[in-house]
């Protein structure tokens, strides 16, 4: 509508087409330095000069020229969701703008797209946000203003579609008729993890919301919700305490719920009884939210767990491989080597790399080899060790690299070799040279010739051979048939010597 009150021609691509590398090329190459065809009307240039001659905004009359007319605009909706089928065609669109002679807006969802960092250094950044019930009052208060902004989520086009609507069956309506009338037409919007916890711990929020609206946002995700509501209730001060001990006694609460809801969390996911999620997002969100909303002087933090887990998964991993290595040298569980041998190892495969340096290398190296230790189970007894992290900062950097050089030359004993997949043996089996039937056969029939053709000399040994008469001389055959000839003939004194 802007573009057309400006007096542009709109040429728009949006996400329900393709926008690859080559199909921007085809379709913008030629249109980003070229002018609209409808310039070359001169009846509607003049129309449109006529019609802008009374205006008084000289920015749209200026975009009217006397030469041209209408110029083009091209319009790029959503390119934050360029990928996939449009391969090539963010990098393509950088390059367009740069040598382009029309104007081009390109249109994005979220700004805080990785893609869209390099295209915003070649654009203008506009940022449009949702306006607010204040904004939205003052714009519909000459239209209608009725209870519809909390219910639509601000949503300006359903405001006005909803009225429109109510308004062909009556011409009035009362407060509780609009609270009936939203609540039927309540638009449903998705928000983010961290938005619902936001509105689980802020006071002014979790007081205006009603039970049921509090366990909908659970099951925004109800796997990383209780995470997040553990995470960052313990930095809130509640709204209803007065001194130290009441903010205690609140935070207590609230983990006293957390706990019990661990304890519905293992029979919900360890027997599969899902019905008991209403009964877990009471007590791992609402619960606890209700207790510790408060006021925060720190920003909302991600859920840790999640990656304490994965270490916690990792180092678990590392302690089986290193205990399998060490058990033909010790009778220990892993457990046992992670109480006693760990801690009585670790300084013996430290200090002599602190105390001699590089000399001490060996020492190191002959240790690990008596218990089948490589350079990975040394850097995980290191991290698995409580001050293993304090030791290697006393190793100096040369001699952790000189220790590395030197373990990586030598040649180690191995504790047990590594399994070989079935299939690796069969497809080595299947590589290996089969004997053909036909040349077995062929080999056979050769070996019944060979004797034949001793007997046949055997025979003739005992016969006088007969003087061959002379004979008029033959013609010469072809040189290829002589040479065809010849190799038969070797062929046959081969065979007969195998």
């Amino acid at each position: 509508m802007v573009a057309k009150l400006a007096g542009f021609d709109v040429l728009e691509l949006n996400a329900s087409e393709t926008r690859s590398k080559s199909t921007l090329q085809n379709m913008l190459s030629s249109a980003i330095g070229n002018r609209s065809v409808l310039e070359f009307d001169r009846a509607k240039v003049k129309h449109a000069e006529d019609a802008f001659e009374n205006e008084q905004d000289k920015d749209v009359l200026q975009s009217v020229t006397r030469s041209g007319g209408k110029r083009l605009l091209v319009i790029m909706d959503e390119v934050d969701g360029m990928s996939g089928g449009d391969r090539g065609g963010s990098t393509e669109l950088i390059q367009l703008i740069k040598r382009s002679r029309v104007p081009i807006i390109c249109i994005c969802n979220d700004r805080q797209e990785t893609k869209m960092r390099s295209l915003a250094n070649h654009c203008e950044d506009m940022r449009f946000r949702r306006p607010t019930e204040a904004q939205m009052r003052a714009r519909l208060s000459t239209i209608a203003f009725i209870r519809t902004q909390l219910s639509t989520h601000n949503d300006i086009r359903q405001i006005i579609n909803l009225m429109s609507s109510y308004a062909l069956s009556k011409p009035s309506m009362s407060y509780m008729e609009a609270k009936a009338f939203t609540t039927i037409n309540k638009k449903e919007t998705s928000i983010s993890t961290f938005d619902a916890i936001h509105k689980y711990l802020s006071v002014s929020e979790n007081t205006a919301m009603t039970f049921n609206e509090k366990l909908d946002l659970y099951y925004t995700d109800f796997a990383i919700m209780p995470l997040f509501v553990q995470e960052n209730y313990i930095d809130t001060m509640p709204s209803g305490a007065t001194n130290v001990t009441q903010t205690l006694e609140q935070l207590s609460a609230a983990a006293d719920m957390i706990a019990e809801a661990d304890v519905v969390e293992t029979r919900l996911r360890g027997s599969q009884q899902w019905g008991l999620m209403p009964l877990h997002g009471a007590l791992s969100c609402v619960g606890p939210a209700s207790h510790a909303r408060g006021r925060r002087n720190l920003m909302l933090r991600f859920p840790g767990w999640l990656g304490q887990n994965s270490k916690g998964v990792r180092l678990g991993r590392q302690l089986r491989e290193v205990q399998s290595h060490m058990r033909l040298r010790v009778s220990a569980d892993k457990n046992e080597i992670r109480q006693s041998y760990i801690p009585a190892m670790v300084p013996e495969l430290t200090r002599p790399l602190i105390s001699q340096g590089v000399s001490g290398i060996a020492d190191v190296v002959s240790t690990m080899d008596h218990y089948y230790l490589t350079k990975e189970h040394w850097d995980a007894m290191m991290e698995l060790h409580l001050e293993g992290e304090s030791m290697l900062k006393q190793i100096p950097t040369a001699v952790k690299s000189a220790f590395t050089r030197e373990y990586n030359k030598g040649s180690h004993p191995i504790a047990f070799q590594e399994h070989v997949k079935l299939s690796a043996v069969k497809a080595s089996a299947s590589m290996a040279l089969k004997p053909d039937i036909d040349e077995a056969i062929e080999e056979d029939a050769e070996e019944s010739q060979e004797t034949s053709d001793e007997a046949e000399d055997d025979t003739d040994a005992l016969v006088k051979p007969v003087k061959p008469t002379k004979r008029a001389p033959a013609k010469r055959a072809p040189a290829k048939a002589n040479a065809k000839a010849k190799d038969g003939a070797t062929t046959q004194r081969k065979r007969r010597k195998v």
